[in-house]
């Protein structure tokens, strides 16, 4: 197993730990439109889409409302079953998809925090698994920037290329810029970062690919 299966090991078993004597109907207020046992159905549905081949649409949002539908007369427990049957699989292959494996990396990490905010549970702020997710995500959809954006994390400090507009630096943690880059942060909250010049310009960034700010505030920790 690489480091990409060990994450994903950690990671799945990390989330059925806590869902375990969870309320299944629990509202997820970062997918307004999921309960705790759909955001378990749609990653468990991911392993099994990847081990079928069934990867047309993905990721998008049928090929992931079909995950929840096929497992909507599902109880929570067999849904872990399922996964926990699944899951060991993706472990074994996840470092041979390439970018791909990053992907499904930055897919179960924001949904393990999704999860935990939803059960009123407190962030996990050091993960390892978050600087290879906040890679896959500022690569696919930190594009189109008015200007150069520095992005400095105690793991790496990063460089999204922009246009002729003024550059700028963001320093925060790795959790704090992934949750931002991934529709977990409002406006009012990525403008309180820590930026070094105007963070007007770069908010576009925030609300990119299928991601969009919302109107309150995200409060984890």
């Amino acid at each position: 197993m690489g480091e990409y299966g060990e994450l994903y090991a950690r990671g799945r078993e990390r989330i059925i730990d806590v869902v375990g004597t969870a309320d299944p109907g629990t509202a997820v207020q970062t997918c307004p439109a999921w309960t705790v046992k759909d955001a378990l159905a749609h990653l468990a549905g991911v392993a099994a889409d990847i081990l079928a081949g069934n990867l047309e649409g993905a990721p998008g949002d049928p090929w992931t409302a079909a995950q929840v539908d096929a497992r909507r007369d599902k109880t929570l427990d067999e849904v872990v079953a399922e996964w926990q049957e699944t899951g060991p699989q993706i472990d074994a292959i996840v470092d041979s998809f390439g970018p791909t494996g990053a992907q499904l990396l930055f897919d179960l990490t924001t949904h393990e925090h999704d999860i935990r905010h939803a059960l009123g549970l407190p962030a996990l702020l050091e993960l390892p698994a978050h600087a290879v997710a906040l890679g896959f995500v500022l690569e696919s959809f930190g594009g189109g920037a008015p200007g150069p954006l520095q992005i400095a994390t105690p793991e790496k400090t990063w460089l999204v290329p922009g246009g002729d507009g003024p550059a700028a630096t963001l320093t925060a943690s790795s959790f704090d810029v992934l949750r931002a880059m991934s529709g977990r942060r409002s406006e009012r909250q990525i403008r309180a970062m820590r930026w070094e010049g105007d963070p007007t310009p770069f908010l576009p960034m925030f609300a990119s690919g299928p991601f969009t700010m919302p109107t309150e505030d995200v409060v984890e920790g």
